[in-house]
C-alpha cells in the first residue's frame, strides 16, 4: 500500500515539522546518492536503513516526531527527514503508472476540510489536559480566521488564532498538523482550529477565507463592562479638557483604566489608551510625534471600540476588543524573511522598525529598536543608525536585508517580536537572495486589483486589530513605467506595473533621518544595481489607485536594498514634475472637518475659543453645499450641544456634547478612509 500522507508532504512542510537545516542536509545527501535504502512493509510502515547503521521507521498514523529511529534522537532527526524526502521517488519507482499520485490530483469536489475530524479522533490523538484546556477556551468563546487550501504546493488549510497559527499539512491526517506555538504538535490549539473549521463549513462551505466566532454556548454579554466604562469616562474627560489643560496630573487615572482593561483582557482598547497617554506625554515634552489629528484619531478609536462592543455589528465584540489576544506568545522554531526597515526621528530619539514576513503563517512581525542620544551627542541617521545592533549578533541593516532563523522569540499582541538569548534559545541572521516569490498572499501582491478589493472590504481602521505593519506588502514588478521628482514635495514618484500590467504608484518623501533613501530609490528604479523584481512598502488607497511608500527593493543579482539605511550618493537628476494636484472638493472638505475636530480636542470642548465656533459654522455650510446633508446636520448639532453645555454646565449636557463630537468624528473618519484621502 502507498502512503498518501508521505506523498503529500512537501520539503517546506517537512521543514516546518523539523527544521530547514535538517531538510537541506538530507536533500544534499540524497543528491549525492547517500540516501537510505527504503522498504515498504505490508502494514504501510516505511523503513529506511542508512549507511551509518541507523534505521528509521515511519509508522502509519504517527507523525515524524513520534516515529521511531535507532539514533534515539528526542526530536525529529535527519534520518526520519531523509526517509520522508526519499519516499515519493521510491513510490513512483514501484509503480508502472502514476497511480500512486492519483489521490493527490485536484478534483472537482471540495477539498478536504479539517472540520470533518471528529472529537473522538481528537480524544485519541491529544493528551487529556490539552483537550481540557481547549474545551475551556471554547466555553469562553474565541475568534479565528479560517483559510481553506487545496493541498497543491504550499496551499494548505490554516487557521489563525489570536496566539498562533495552525496549518494542516496532509489531508485526512491531523497527526501532521503543525502549530507555531512552543509545543508545535498535539497542542490545545489543534482542536480550536478544527472547531473553527466546523463553524466555517456551516457558515460558508465554499468561501476561501472568513472569520468565525466559536463558542460552546452563546456569549450574550461582553465581559469587563466596568473597564470599558472607566476608559470611556477618561476619554470623555480628555475631550472636554483638551491636551492644553489635561496633559499633566492624569497618571493615576490612566493607571486605573489600564489595569481594568488589562484584567479584562481587552488588548485593543488598552493599546489605544496607552497611545493616548504617550501622545499627551509627547505634547508635554514638545515632541515632534504629537499632533492634534493623532490625538483626535485615537480618541475616536476608543469611542468606536466601546460602542461596537456594546452593539451587535458585522465585527464581533471579541474582535473589536482583542479579547483573544494573549499578552505575549512564545513562538516555536520560525524562519522569517525581512521586507526592509523604516527609521523614525523625534528630537534626540531615533527608532528603527524592521518588518519580517513569516512564510509559514502568512503574517508579519516587527522588530523595534529605540535609541536616545544625550545633549552632547549627535543623533545618528541613515547608514550610521543602520550599523546599530538590531538583533543578537546582527546590525539593523543586516537584519533588514537578511532572513532570521529563531527558536526563541516572543510575539506581543501588536505583532512586535522580541528575540531571547537565554538557555538554548538562539537567533541567527543570514543574508537572503531577495527572491520573494514563495511569500504567500496577501503579503506578496501580484495583482494590485485583488489587494484593492481586499482593502475596500475591510472594516474601518478603528475596529480592526491594532497590528504593526498592517499595510506593508511586497509587490512583484514587471515594469517601471516612469520616474520623476517633485521639488515642492521633495519626493521621488514613480509608476510601476504588476505582473498583470496594472499600474500602481511609488511615492517616497525626503526625511532627514534617511538622507540616502531618495538617491537609493532612484538608482534602484533605474535598474543600476540590477533589474527590479520586487518592492516592499506601506500601501494606501488614493483616488488615483494604490500608492506605496517603499521600504526596500529586491534587484536581480543585488539582493535586497533597504532604502532608509543607505548612504547619500550623487545621482543623475530626475525629471521634475509640478506639485501634486490639490485634493478634490469632497475629501478636502472632510479633511477640513477633521482638522476642526482635532483643534477641539487640542483646546478642549470646555475651553473652545469663539473663532473655533465660527470655523465650525463655516465648514458646516461648505459640506452642505457639497451634498453631505447628514454630516452638515451633525456639525450643526455639535454647535448646538456646545452652546447648551456652556450655558448649563451640567454633566448630562457635557456627556451629550462628547457623544455628538464622536458621532461627527466617526462619520468623517470613515468617509476619508473610503475616499483614500
Amino acid at each position: 500500500m502507498s502512503r498518501p500522507d508521505l506523498l503529500a508532504l512537501t520539503p517546506q512542510a517537512i521543514a516546518s515539522l523539523s527544521n530547514l537545516g535538517l531538510v537541506k542536509r538530507a536533500q544534499k545527501e540524497l543528491e549525492q546518492g547517500k540516501g537510505p535504502r527504503l522498504e515498504e512493509q505490508p502494514d504501510g510502515t516505511v523503513v529506511g536503513v542508512f549507511e551509518d547503521g541507523n534505521t528509521a521507521r515511519l509508522v502509519p498514523g504517527k507523525g515524524l516526531k513520534d516515529s521511531p529511529c535507532t539514533c534515539n534522537a528526542t526530536g525529529v532527526c535527519r534520518h526520519r527527514v531523509a526517509v520522508a524526502l526519499a519516499y515519493p521517488a521510491h513510490a513512483q519507482q514501484g509503480s508502472t503508472t502514476p497511480a500512486a499520485f492519483a489521490a493527490e490530483e485536484p478534483s472537482q469536489e471540495l477539498p478536504w476540510s479539517p472540520g470533518s475530524v471528529t472529537d473522538e479522533v481528537l480524544a485519541e490523538l491529544l493528551p487529556r489536559r490539552s483537550l481540557e484546556r481547549a474545551e475551556a477556551l471554547r466555553e469562553r468563546g474565541y475568534l479565528a480566521q479560517v483559510r481553506r487550501g487545496t493541498f497543491v504546493g504550499e496551499d494548505v488549510p490554516m487557521v489563525s488564532l489570536a496566539t498562533c497559527t495552525v496549518r494542516f499539512l496532509v489531508p485526512r491526517d491531523v497527526g501532521y498538523a503543525r502549530c507555531d506555538c512552543s509545543t508545535g504538535t498535539a497542542c490545545e490549539h489543534l482542536p480550536l482550529a478544527i472547531w473553527a473549521f466546523r463553524v466555517a463549513d456551516t457558515k460558508d462551505a465554499t468561501g476561501r477565507e472568513l472569520t468565525v466566532e466559536v463558542a460552546a454556548r452563546h456569549v450574550a454579554a461582553t465581559e469587563g463592562g466596568p473597564a470599558l466604562d472607566a476608559a470611556s469616562d477618561l476619554a470623555r474627560f480628555l475631550l472636554l479638557e483638551g491636551a492644553q489643560h489635561a496633559s499633566t496630573g492624569l497618571a493615576g487615572r490612566f493607571a486605573v483604566a489600564r489595569s481594568g482593561l488589562a484584567e479584562a483582557k481587552m488588548a485593543w482598547p488598552l493599546a489605544a489608551l496607552e497611545e493616548l497617554e504617550d501622545l499627551l506625554g509627547t505634547y508635554v515634552g514638545r515632541g515632534a510625534r504629537y499632533a492634534p489629528t493623532k490625538l483626535a484619531a485615537t480618541l475616536t478609536e476608543l469611542f468606536a471600540r466601546v460602542r461596537a462592543a456594546r452593539r451587535s455589528g458585522a465585527v464581533p465584540p471579541r474582535a473589536v476588543l482583542g479579547m483573544d489576544e494573549a499578552p505575549e506568545t512564545k513562538l516555536d522554531y520560525a524562519r522569517l524573511i525581512s521586507l526592509g526597515a523604516r527609521l523614525h526621528a523625534d528630537g534626540r530619539e531615533r527608532r528603527a522598525e524592521v518588518v519580517l514576513a513569516d512564510p509559514a503563517t502568512g503574517g508579519l512581525l516587527v522588530v523595534r529598536r529605540a535609541f536616545t542620544y544625550a545633549e552632547q551627542q549627535t543623533p545618528e541617521d541613515g547608514a550610521e543608525l543602520g550599523r546599530r545592533q538590531g538583533a543578537p549578533g546582527a546590525t539593523i541593516e543586516a537584519l533588514a536585508r537578511g532572513q532570521v532563523v529563531t527558536s526563541g522569540a516572543t510575539r506581543l499582541p501588536n505583532r512586535l517580536v522580541v528575540f531571547s538569548t537565554r538557555g538554548l534559545q538562539r537567533t541567527s541572521v543570514t543574508p537572503q537572495s531577495g527572491d520573494w516569490s514563495l511569500l504567500p498572499a496577501p503579503i506578496l501582491v501580484t495583482e494590485v486589483s485583488v489587494l484593492e478589493a481586499t482593502l475596500r472590504a475591510r472594516p474601518p481602521r478603528f475596529l480592526r486589530p491594532r497590528l504593526l505593519a498592517e499595510n506593508v506588502h511586497a509587490f512583484a514588478v514587471s515594469r517601471v513605467v516612469d520616474v520623476s521628482y517633485s521639488p515642492g514635495a521633495q519626493a521621488v514618484q514613480a509608476e510601476l506595473e504588476d505582473l498583470g500590467g496594472h499600474s500602481f504608484f511609488l511615492e517616497l518623501p525626503h526625511r532627514q533621518v534617511a538622507p540616502g533613501a531618495l538617491d537609493a530609490l532612484a538608482e534602484g528604479l533605474a535598474g543600476k544595481p540590477g533589474r527590479l523584481r520586487y518592492v516592499s512598502g506601506e500601501v494606501r488607497r488614493t483616488a488615483r489607485g494604490l500608492v506605496v511608500e517603499p521600504m526596500a527593493l529586491s534587484c536581480e543579482g543585488a539582493g535586497v536594498l533597504v532604502l532608509d539605511v543607505q548612504s547619500a550618493i550623487a545621482t543623475a537628476p530626475l525629471r521634475a514634475t509640478g506639485d501634486a494636484a490639490p485634493l478634490s472638493p469632497l475629501p478636502a472638505a472632510l479633511a477640513e472637518v477633521e482638522s476642526c475636530l482635532a483643534d477641539a480636542v487640542h483646546q478642549g470642548l470646555r475651553h473652545i475659543v469663539p473663532a473655533w465656533t465660527a470655523r465650525l459654522g463655516a465648514v458646516a455650510v461648505r459640506v452642505r453645499e457639497l451634498g453631505m446633508k447628514r454630516l452638515a446636520d451633525d456639525l450643526g448639532a455639535l454647535g448646538t450641544r456646545l452652546d447648551a453645555a456652556r450655558a448649563s454646565g451640567r454633566a448630562t449636557e457635557e456627556a451629550t456634547l462628547t457623544t455628538t463630537w464622536a458621532d461627527v468624528s466617526l462619520r468623517v473618519t470613515v468617509g476619508l478612509e473610503q475616499l483614500g484621502a
